[in-house]
């Protein structure tokens, strides 16, 4: 089962300059869960209207993983 598992990793910037990290729990290519985290506040978010759908892969993807994920988790 968890070999269906992969994270990715995404950069957005924010309008006052700083920058938010969105990392995406992938299923078997649909989104399990995604966690957004604002290092201008230093919270992370869970972003819920994604679940279920499938994934459009970008050029702008970073190769993440579990570690990384559940650190940004724990900010939840």
């Amino acid at each position: 089962m968890r070999d269906h598992l992969s994270y990715i990793k995404k950069y957005v910037w924010l309008p006052y300059g700083e920058k938010m990290v969105q990392i995406i729990l992938l299923d078997q290519g649909k989104i399990k869960k995604a966690i957004c985290f604002n290092e201008h506040v230093q919270k992370s978010f869970s972003v819920t209207d994604l679940l279920g759908m499938e994934y459009l892969v970008s050029n702008f993807d970073i190769p993440s993983n579990e570690k990384e994920f559940l650190d940004f988790e724990a900010y939840l």
